[in-house]
């Protein structure tokens, strides 16, 4: 069976032997110089400033408010324990008066601490007024 030829390549016929030699390797860029100006860098540099300061202080203010989330789970809670501690004084096998007694002093206690945290929201909301960036603050 006879097969014919499509095409034909030329052959590079070397007499000494020697490897073909390396495809030519692209230079590496050069670097650039970079130049700025006086008010470039000074731009870049508030740039900068701005954003740290920004990150400082979107950090200073989730560390407030994860305190005061605590704080106010805290006060929850105690605000709980006394509505539990008034119910078994009402079933309580006490005396009228001491249960009376009893029970205006959880109150009180309670009172003071829900005043509390009516000073804790003032709180609150006078640092989120006071957290935004001033001049003062460098923004």
């Amino acid at each position: 069976m006879q097969r014919a030829v499509k095409s034909l390549q030329a052959f590079d016929f070397r007499s000494d032997f020697t490897p073909p030699p390396e495809p030519e390797v692209p230079a590496l860029p050069v670097e650039e110089k970079i130049t700025l100006s006086a008010p470039d860098l000074a731009m870049l540099l508030t740039e900068a400033r701005a954003e740290a300061h920004a990150a400082a202080m979107s950090l200073r203010h989730d560390e407030q408010a994860a305190r005061l989330k605590q704080l106010t789970e805290n006060l929850t809670e105690a605000l709980a324990n006394l509505v539990s501690l008034a119910q078994h004084l009402e079933s309580s096998a006490y005396s009228d008066g001491f249960r009376q007694s009893a029970l205006r002093l959880v109150t009180a206690t309670a009172q003071r601490i829900v005043d509390g945290q009516g000073d804790l929201f003032a709180q609150s909301r006078e640092f989120s007024q006071n957290s935004t960036p001033t001049e003062k603050d460098g923004s």
